[in-house]
């Protein structure tokens, strides 16, 4: 039976959304999680490169090859995923991965020879990376368990603790590795993500749903996926399916969550070409002052997190496949910006009207992303949201390697017509998805 709604559709989810979470004992402890790992990580993310050519000696393109040991994730990400399904504990997945981290974090903090930092980042790191996404699917777990009419705001609010994370961590990583050093600074990450187990102290998550009966259930909801792609799970009758037969229908049930992955992948890819390029082409080819570029770049990050919450309420009203549609075509437009800067006078008016543009992309994909990939895979949710959120990695890989050849090939600003391109790939195979696996449906 479908979610009964309040009144007035998605207009009181954000306010709703807080009510919940800080009625939730689980929901309060991930949020703060989130808060303080979000914080960790992006404190050393921008600082990593600069510790691997100064204090290890690495060449900067020996240091950029450190990024290619994050293709693991996925790997990674699976493995983890499917252990947290079958434990039937999340917290004590992520509780682990958080120890693996810290580990990682510290033994990079004391490392002497080069190969270290490539060795701990595939067998500690990216775990704990992995991990950390069984926390998405603890929340989702509980919003099974108690729906609530304000589901995607759970969601957004959530996604905007990681994003404040991100917001708040690079200025502190800065201030800090000064003051300290880099390597205190690594450690300092480790030990940031050891205390994120601490909101999460006596926090009882929901045991993932298991059996025929949760793989019915779940399409069923106002927001599920349609019938036809659990057709295998629900044609015969459970007294009469093997489990060879069960497993045939999981293995092709991971076939749209490995589709929409590939479509986030191209639709955000250009986010890592636009990081490392127009802030280039900003200083080099239209000489704009240094504090007016840091104003653009800290404008995306800035409106992003109202964003997030108007996206939950958005999908709230219309439906999850109109919003991201809407995201993947801002998508294409941000990146159009961008390569018509020159054209266009003021030249810094098409560059902000494209981080306006892609502030709307990761608030779309950011909050619904997550929740549709959990979706495609309902009785399996720990391995959906490691695989969805190991994405990150193979964006930032390929969007490394668009901006190297596309600097090469065509120069600033004209590279960022490929990220366009790509993107427009991606909005494309997502309305083919959108046809073949209803991804939600509107709110009246």
């Amino acid at each position: 039976m479908a979610r009964e709604h309040a009144p007035g559709g998605g207009a009181a989810a954000p306010a709703s959304a807080t009510r919940y979470i800080l009625r939730s004992r689980l929901l309060r402890g991930a949020f703060l999680s989130l808060v303080i790992s979000g914080i960790g990580m992006s404190i050393t993310a921008p600082q990593i490169t600069l510790f691997l050519v100064e204090e290890l000696h690495l060449t900067d393109s020996q240091a950029g090859l450190y990024f290619l040991t994050n293709l693991i994730a996925p790997v990674t990400g699976y493995i983890v995923g499917s252990v947290s399904d079958r434990m039937g504990s999340r917290l004590l997945v992520f509780r682990i991965s958080a120890v693996a981290g810290f580990v990682g974090w510290a033994l990079m903090a004391v490392a002497m020879q080069a190969w270290m930092p490539f060795a701990i980042n595939m067998l500690l790191l990216s775990g704990a990376g992995a991990g950390a996404a069984q926390l998405q699917a603890a929340v989702r777990d509980e919003l099974n368990r108690a729906p609530t009419p304000a589901d995607n705001g759970v969601v957004a609010v959530m996604r905007t603790a990681m994003a404040f994370g991100w917001v708040v961590g690079p200025v502190l990583g800065a201030v800090l590795g000064a003051m300290l050093g880099l390597r205190p600074l690594l450690f300092l990450t480790g030990l940031s993500i050891l205390l994120s187990i601490v909101p999460l102290i006596g926090a009882r998550a929901v045991p993932p749903p298991r059996g025929r009966e949760s793989e019915i259930r779940m399409p069923q909801t106002d927001e599920a996926l349609g019938e036809d792609a659990f057709e295998a799970e629900g044609d015969a009758p459970a007294a009469s399916a093997s489990a060879s037969a069960v497993r045939t229908a999981r293995r092709r049930s991971m076939v749209p969550l490995l589709f929409f992955t590939a479509i986030y992948v191209l639709i955000m890819c250009g986010e890592t070409v636009k990081l490392a390029y127009l802030p280039l082409y900003m200083d080099r080819g239209l000489h704009v002052d240094a504090a007016v570029r840091g104003a653009i770049i800290g404008l995306q990050p800035l409106v992003e997190l109202p964003l997030m919450l108007l996206a939950a309420r958005l999908a709230d009203r219309f439906g999850v496949t109109r919003v991201l549609m809407v995201g993947a075509v801002m998508a294409v437009g941000a990146h159009v910006s961008y390569a018509s800067a020159a054209g266009i006078e003021p030249h810094i008016a098409p560059l902000i009207v494209g981080q306006l543009l892609m502030a709307g992309v990761i608030a779309t994909f950011g909050v619904l992303g997550i929740t549709v990939a959990q979706r495609l895979l309902p009785d399996r949710v720990g391995t959906a949201s490691s695989v969805f959120l190991s994405a990150y990695a193979i964006n930032a890989a390929l969007g490394g390697f668009v901006g190297s050849v596309g600097a090469a090939w065509l120069g600033m600003p004209h590279l960022f017509w490929i990220p366009a391109a790509i993107a427009a790939l991606g909005a494309v195979a997502l309305v083919v998805l959108g046809r073949l696996v209803p991804l939600g449906r509107p709110r009246g």
